[in-house]
């Protein structure tokens, strides 16, 4: 009989792709998420073989608070995945964070009963003084593990190459942005990992009593510089030399030292928020290589055809999941609290309907559009010339602006991205089929846009397209109603347009 399994951090990049590799091998999984909302998409995921009753997926905030709780719903599990990671920038300490976190899951799994742990580590070098804190807190967390539960594995990857991996991305977007790189001395040594490897070790190290308390290190073979890989990707996938450029001294130690303007220029170029590339970019000097290679993946995957590989699925839209963060429960919610649903409780939105009856037969095409904004030929359904104009701004705020959506509109699910939009929620049923995605837009408030068809009768659905805003100040409401009836003109275009038009067709 197969082992139940486990997984702390389902929601992430690495956690969406083995839940479905899992699923797929016909494990019994219990996910563990703080918003459900989060995994709805497996039910209806082209990725996962078809629905199979053998997910549950358990709603969990982790804290002492709550440890009672969590060593309930850990009885029964033979195995747990523990793939946390904090890359935030809050107050609180992310390695304490980290550490705590580790600590109650650990002793939660012992006293439950939980045969073996698998985390998710990375490399780093901790007696070197240049390493970032991010790499040392990664391996803490390892360490705290092993510290309250007998039978830890410990699977340690490099950067994570793969279609629409945080690296990945980063690698990408400066590769196609950046006509030069500066010269940086001193810059740290990396291997990556394929994410497909990584997956691979994941679930090799299962149950395996051979690799029970060990550390299994998984990379390509090639050492590389961060600019290397940069220059590589422009190279080998762009047809695009990169040049390296020597900076004057004085201004190297200004500029190249300075992770708060990287992180901002990379944030820029990538769309990734600041707080999340700040980590990663601490590691600029530091060394993340093997120190003992494991044959676990015999013949790793190199960094040409990880790249290549990436590129080929991120451009058919085949990508399994995109890296995404936290939204409305993040810390980085200025409200901490769930905000739409305590906005609309608490009658605070302002709201801007369209709405009317449309056939039972519409129904598909129209939700099929919904779920196609901003993909390829599609668009927004009104003009894009007014779109182009709002993303200029929204850049020159520091903003997102508009990008290129590589999620098909069959896979999208919650906690997507494209554009300047976060999908926020998603339902699909024979009797109702909503989504609604949050404005990540710089403007004084909270904007969302959602499209909502219900059934009426045998034949006949009501379909809604709202945009909600929430006010955060008195510029809010100037705000507001300055644009009210641009909005208005924009929002009666969209509503036409997504009845009328077939995105299917466009394609």
């Amino acid at each position: 009989m197969k082992p139940r399994i486990a997984i702390f951090g389902s929601n992430g990049y690495i956690g969406k792709k083995l839940t479905r590799a899992l699923y797929n091998l016909d494990y019994q999984l219990v996910l563990f998420s703080r918003n459900k909302r989060n995994l709805e998409y497996i039910n209806h995921s082209p990725v996962f073989n078809g629905y199979k009753p053998n997910i549950c997926i358990v709603e969990q905030i982790i804290s002492a608070s709550y440890y009672k709780e969590l060593v309930e719903n850990l009885k029964g599990v033979d195995i747990a995945y523990y793939l946390i990671h904090s890359l935030s920038e809050t107050k609180q300490d992310y390695r304490k964070k980290d550490n705590d976190l580790a600590s109650i899951v650990a002793c939660a799994a012992k006293e439950a009963g939980v045969k073996q742990i698998i985390y998710l580590g990375g490399f780093g070098e901790r007696d070197n003084p240049n390493t970032s804190k991010h790499l040392i807190s990664r391996q803490d967390t390892g360490n705290f593990l092993r510290k309250y539960h007998p039978n830890v594995t410990e699977i340690r990857a490099g950067i994570i190459v793969g279609a629409g991996s945080m690296s990945f991305e980063l690698i990408r977007s400066a590769a196609e942005i950046l006509p030069a790189i500066p010269y940086c001395n001193n810059q740290g040594k990396c291997q990556i990992t394929f994410a497909d490897d990584v997956i691979e070790a994941l679930i090799k190290v299962l149950d395996n009593s051979k690799y029970y308390n060990k550390i299994i290190e998984v990379a390509s073979d090639e050492i590389l510089s961060y600019s290397e890989m940069v220059k590589r990707y422009a190279k080998e996938i762009l047809n695009k030399n990169i040049k390296t450029i020597k900076l004057p001294k004085f201004l190297e130690e200004k500029l190249l030292k300075n992770f708060e303007l990287i992180s901002f220029i990379l944030s820029r170029i990538s769309g990734i928020e600041k707080h999340f590339i700040k980590p990663l970019v601490e590691s600029l000097y530091s060394n993340a290589l093997v120190k003992e290679k494991s044959d676990i993946i015999p013949n790793p995957t190199d960094f040409s055809t990880a790249i290549r590989l990436a590129s080929e699925r991120r451009n058919k839209g085949e990508l399994e999941c995109m890296w995404n963060t936290p939204y409305e429960y993040s810390v980085f919610n200025i409200f901490k609290m769930k905000q739409f649903s305590t906005a609309l409780k608490n009658h605070k939105l302002l709201t801007e309907v369209v709405s009317n009856v449309i056939p039972k037969e519409k129904v598909k095409k129209v939700f099929y559009n919904l779920k196609s904004l901003s993909y390829k030929n599609c668009g927004y359904f009104s003009p894009q010339w007014m779109w182009k104009v709002r993303a200029f701004i929204d850049r020159l705020l520091g903003g997102r602006g508009l990008g290129v959506r590589m999620i098909k509109p069959e896979r999208l699910k919650v906690g997507d991205k494209f554009d300047f939009w976060v999908v926020t929620a998603l339902k699909d049923t024979p009797t109702h089929k909503l989504i609604r995605f949050k404005s990540t837009m710089k403007m004084p408030g909270v904007g969302w846009l959602q499209g909502e068809i219900k059934k009426i009768d045998e034949e006949h659905f009501k379909f809604s397209l709202t945009a909600y805003f929430l006010p955060t100040s008195a510029y809010s409401y100037i705000y507001w109603y300055f644009f009210f009836f641009v909005h208005k003109y924009i929002f009666d275009e969209m509503y036409k347009n997504l009845l009328e038009r077939d995105c299917k067709e466009l394609k």
